[in-house]
């Protein structure tokens, strides 16, 4: 037995990108109930805004962001789950851009750096793929 996802019979690798994904969000999710200088170093610009509170909203929706992007990969095929996917990474680059360039809370370094790395990447993958998984 694997714990690693199938993918079709043609092959790729999209669906290991959303489980690591995942597993990245899991420990996002994780990390924001313990301590939060970690998000406070994403916001540094208004690190004073991150609150317990929303630390743990953050890590909320990093969790749901990582249970949907876990189930599609092993379920790449699914029309419903692929297309929740790639809103999901919209969502979160869309997140990071509207900080970066209209709040001004976030500014790149290594923390912000990876996230829209990832959310970048994931869109961009999930979109050029679409029609190799779904047919």
């Amino acid at each position: 037995m694997s714990y690693l996802p199938q993918t079709p019979p043609a092959g790729g690798y999209l669906p290991y990108w959303l489980l690591l994904t995942a597993a990245a969000s899991i420990y996002n999710s994780a990390q924001n109930y313990v301590v939060l200088w970690q998000t406070r170093e994403i916001y540094a610009p208004k690190a004073h805004e991150i609150t317990p509170l929303a630390a743990r909203l953050f890590a909320a929706w990093s969790f749901t962001s990582a249970t949907i992007r876990a189930a599609a990969a092993y379920n790449i095929t699914d029309r419903t789950l692929y297309h929740l996917t790639m809103l999901a990474y919209l969502i979160v680059g869309t997140h990071y851009t509207l900080e970066l360039l209209v709040f001004r809370t976030v500014r790149l370094n290594r923390a912000s750096a990876s996230v829209a790395f990832f959310a970048i990447i994931g869109m961009m993958w999930t979109s050029s793929q679409r029609s190799y998984y779904l047919g």
